[in-house]
């Protein structure tokens, strides 16, 4: 009895190793080299990974492997490249997707998936169901060719009324997504004059956490209707506001903490908007935006731009403190503030998450 105790214990200990070393993909990205050629990292396998190109982020369209790799980064190319490329990354024991983050776009730098991030109970953010942008109304010719072929149905716009008529999106499809618009914020929070600008970039964090504090104090139903559009409605969907930062990085922030992704990966989504529009050409793109929001017949002094666009994990961290001093703590502010219901949230995981 005792030697087929210890060949049980024996054998439970030899699976869970197995398990452990079997235990694949902690971290996975992708991001584009040139056209048709993508840099495929990931880390934490314990066995040579296969990889597949597909136009789908749920199943894989071609059966030819692209790449089989045991160590990473690992540069691919994708021949004859679908408008966008979702890697199926496949070891002995898991399987995990991974595209692009930010989209390719050349009127919208801050147009991203909100796909692939992890939860605390392992499971994922489904890729190519929710993006979040910067407004859209300078989108070309060629990001509407691009945009049409991920489905998009629903847009939801952020924005004031002022906003949309000064900054109009006019999607160009046959089939084009439905636009809801509710307002965070007003009129007069978001009137920029050069003045505006300047203390903006001087006093980033300080202006923007008591304005995100009234975000959540004074906008949680608005919130919370597109939550539960996001539940109920069309899927893919875009939400956005005018630069992509404030009030759709509270947004984002409280949508993937309701999917129980970790709070140090949520804060690490509000700062990518920096990352991407720090760069050389978004800020070019942003220059061209603040000049259209100021009225100003010169553009904007870069050093302001690169103030307004510094992001400052402070003020989602304060956004969160303030939501646990007004509401209690994160789970009454789903009730009493976003106003919903365990339906609404066990809808939103059941479609957003795998």
């Amino acid at each position: 009895m005792r030697r087929t105790l210890r060949v049980v214990s024996v054998l439970f200990v030899a699976v869970a190793l197995y398990a452990q070393a079997a235990t694949t993909f902690e971290a996975v990205s992708a991001d584009q080299v040139r056209p048709g050629v993508y840099r495929v990292s990931f880390t934490g396998a314990a066995d040579a990974v296969t990889i597949f190109a597909s136009s789908l982020p749920d199943r894989i369209d071609r059966r030819t492997s692209i790449a089989r790799a045991s160590h990473s980064p690992i540069e691919v190319t994708v021949p004859d490249p679908p408008a966008r490329v979702y890697f199926h990354l496949q070891s002995r024991s898991e399987t995990r997707v991974v595209s692009v983050r930010r989209l390719p776009l050349e009127g919208a730098a801050n147009f991203r998936d909100l796909g692939g991030y992890r939860t605390a109970d392992g499971r994922h953010v489904k890729w190519g169901l929710v993006y979040r942008s910067n407004h859209l109304a300078n989108l070309t010719a060629d990001d509407y060719a691009y945009l049409n072929t991920l489905g998009i149905r629903l847009v939801c716009d952020l924005r004031t009324d002022g906003e949309r008529q000064r900054m109009p999106t006019k999607w160009q499809s046959d089939r084009a997504p439905e636009i809801f618009s509710t307002s965070i914020l007003k009129e007069t929070d978001v009137v920029v004059s050069p003045e505006r600008l300047r203390s903006l970039a001087e006093r980033s964090s300080q202006e923007l956490t008591p304005t995100y504090e009234r975000m959540v104090k004074e906008s949680p139903e608005q919130y919370g209707t597109v939550l539960r559009r996001l539940a109920h409605g069309g899927l893919p969907s875009v939400t956005h506001c005018t630069a992509g930062k404030d009030r759709t990085g509270v947004f984002s922030a409280i949508l993937l903490t309701i999917l129980g992704v970790a709070r140090e990966t949520v804060i690490r989504d509000y700062m990518l908007t920096g990352e991407y529009m720090l760069s050389a050409e978004g800020m070019r793109r942003a220059s061209s935006d603040w000049q259209q929001l100021t009225g100003t017949s010169t553009p904007p002094d870069e050093a302001l731009l690169r103030g307004v666009y510094t992001m400052h994990a402070e003020a989602i961290t304060s956004t969160f403190d303030a939501i646990d001093r007004m509401y209690g703590s994160f789970d009454a502010f789903v009730r009493t503030g976003l106003r919903l219901d365990e339906a609404d949230v066990a809808m939103l995981r059941a479609r957003l998450l795998e």
